[in-house]
């Protein structure tokens, strides 16, 4: 990898939230499946759409059981995409 200097630190954090968004919305950009030939960074990957399934299996879990839980899950839900309007 190349060796850099960072002049302003705000730079690598929008960097990985843009990182993080693409791989979440399983983007399939020439960007990531460069950054996927990468080990490291695709062993990290990885761990994150695990990690997604998991926690969408556990929503819909106790979304089945708990009808509160479902009740506040879409609410804040439909919230969410209210936002993006």
């Amino acid at each position: 990898m190349s060796n850099f200097k960072v002049k302003d630190k705000k730079i690598i954090p929008e960097f990985v939230g843009s990182l993080m968004k693409a791989i979440a919305r399983r983007s399939a950009s020439k960007a990531v499946r460069d950054l996927e030939k990468n080990p490291v960074i695709k062993k990290h990957i990885n761990k994150i759409r695990k990690i997604d399934k998991e926690m969408k299996a556990d929503i819909e879990a106790r979304s089945n059981k708990d009808p509160e839980f479902k009740k506040d899950f879409d609410a804040t839900m439909q919230a969410i995409r209210n936002l993006s309007k």
